[in-house]
């Protein structure tokens, strides 16, 4: 260990659901003033871990000890007055308050004057500190829900570790990281690792994350799960991502990660989707876009792109004000989702949990929700619960999704294995045109792959997919065409073929420039015409 001491002992943890044991006898030690990473498969048990130290979830068996003090907090609350703290995989602020009251959020009677008037004015000067400790330029008066999700991700990210310092007077605070970076843009990322090199000068940290290149940069020590048990303890100065990803998983990955190799080639392919002319005021505007058959076209941009927003409006979820659409028996006019569902449309949100399905409710119960009128209800509105568990448990197998079986709570599901069964939700519908925004935000190397599979195995049977991604490697090993969207405009359109991908700085200059014609930047920064 690099710290003097240590802080945190985990010793034995064990964790099972039914017969599922999700922890095995796990053991981990965390140093003052170390960031300790932990890493492996969806499923392989991290998030338990978490939600043990946490006080979220009780162990079965074994015993924590903090500052050298036998540590079994009952909720998550004890275990934050004891100064760990957590910033969650999926974001848990509300989005309908001011920033300040997220910012103090449970420790509203630290402000408390007399007993019912509360001191607001002395919470909006904390909270302010606490931005300003997190180096961050928020304005802790604004409602939550008007920032955008990067920002919202800070916010969160600054509550875990400036509080126990700031409000709690904590001296050597631990904070769990779990998947910290998944929702940030690039200079918001910049902001977050100044503030973990900052933080770990006065307290610890346990960070989680897919993007292995992270885990080795910034880590003093990591630890690989595999099924619930812990398979490694490796110096990050001498492994590398290969290493890692081949204790995760059992097998080093695969040399073809996005198997370019079965990507279709799509010219003269009849056209499946088109936008004319789309837009929603003050957010994306004239957004002409054709897909094909067997195609993937990648949607990419800055944050602020408004891809995401023309995604939604693309499906007539988030309905545009102006423009078309066509797609089989809908032939112009503005996109209604439920109209388009029954042509056959799909759409992945990116939020899984807030706006994918209902975490609670069974795997089956998850798998069914957009089919109830027509595959699993009959002509009299009876339900076919008998179908919806075939479906469920034959897409279960499908997918390899591990769940221990069709009345599985989508709760006690891992995040990549929660992707499945959002995917599972169209995939019974044979879906021709599938709408996906950032479907491997939060998920594991080995289950990115087996999305990525999913996905050429779907355009091999001539579904056409928008893919709308914030990762540029996915974006480009994937897509036989790029869009760049700058300022809510579609300003070029690259060509990404399977034997001439475009680079990642080709990429990145295009959602940096002004480029306002289709085209491909070359290596002087030149552009080139896109047929």
């Amino acid at each position: 260990m690099s710290g003097s001491t240590s802080v945190l002992k985990v010793s034995g943890i064990s964790k099972s659901y039914g017969e599922t044991r999700v922890l095995d006898r796990v053991s981990i030690d965390v140093g003052a003033n170390e960031i300790i990473g932990v890493v492996g498969e969806n499923g392989a048990g991290k998030s338990t871990l978490f939600n043990i130290i946490s006080g979220i979830v009780t162990a079965d068996e074994g015993h924590m000890e903090l500052h050298g003090q036998p540590f079994r907090p009952g909720d998550y609350h004890a275990a934050s007055l004891k100064g760990v703290s957590r910033v969650f995989q999926e974001q848990a602020l509300i989005p309908n308050i001011r920033v300040y009251e997220n910012l103090v959020l449970s420790h509203e009677s630290l402000f408390c004057k007399g007993l019912q008037l509360v001191d607001n004015a002395g919470m909006v000067k904390t909270a302010k500190r606490i931005v300003a400790a997190a180096g961050l330029d928020i304005d802790v008066m604004q409602r939550t829900s008007d920032l955008s999700f990067s920002k919202r991700q800070l916010v969160e990210i600054a509550r875990a570790c400036i509080v126990p310092s700031v409000l709690l007077d904590i001296e050597h605070p631990i904070v769990l990281l779990d998947e910290p970076t998944s929702a940030l843009d690039r200079s918001d990322e910049t902001a977050f690792f100044d503030l973990m090199s900052r933080l770990k000068e006065k307290g610890s940290l346990i960070f989680v994350s897919h993007r292995l290149t992270e885990v080795l940069e910034v880590s003093d020590r990591i630890y690989v799960l595999k099924d619930g048990n812990l398979v490694a303890e490796v110096d990050p100065d001498s492994s590398n991502e290969r290493q890692l990803h081949g204790l995760m998983v059992g097998r080093e990955r695969d040399a073809d990660y996005y198997h370019e190799d079965e990507q279709r080639q799509v010219n003269g392919a009849a056209i499946l989707f088109e936008t004319k002319g789309l837009g929603l005021e003050g957010v994306y505007e004239d957004v002409n876009l054709t897909l094909r058959a067997g195609e993937v076209l990648g949607i990419g941009g800055l944050l602020n792109s408004g891809k995401s927003e023309f995604g939604k409006g693309a499906a007539g979820i988030q309905r545009p004000d102006r423009g078309s659409i066509v797609f089989e028996d809908f032939k112009g006019g503005l996109p209604e989702f439920s109209d388009l569902i029954g042509l056959g449309l799909g759409y992945v949100p990116a939020e899984r949990l807030a706006e994918g399905m209902i975490s609670l409710f069974t795997v089956a119960w998850n798998l069914s929700l957009a089919s109830g009128r027509d595959i699993f209800s009959g002509a009299a509105g009876i339900w076919r619960r008998r179908k919806e568990t075939e479906v469920a448990e034959r897409f279960i197998a499908d997918l390899a999704i591990k769940a221990s079986g069709a009345d599985a709570p989508c709760d006690t599901l891992s995040g990549g294995n929660q992707q499945k069964v959002v995917l599972a939700r169209w995939l019974c519908r044979d879906p021709k045109v599938l709408i996906l925004d950032n479907p491997t935000r939060g998920v594991d190397a080995g289950a990115k792959e087996e999305i990525y599979a999913i996905i050429r195995r779907l355009t091999s049977k001539g579904v056409g997919i928008i893919l709308i991604t914030d990762e540029l490697l996915e974006l480009i090993g994937l897509s036989n065409r790029v869009a760049i969207m700058k300022h809510g405009q579609v300003t070029t359109i690259v060509d990404a073929p399977q034997e001439a991908k475009p680079s990642e700085r080709e990429i990145i200059q295009l959602m940096l420039s002004d480029v306002t014609i289709a085209g491909r930047m070359n290596e002087e920064g030149g552009a080139n015409a896109v047929p």
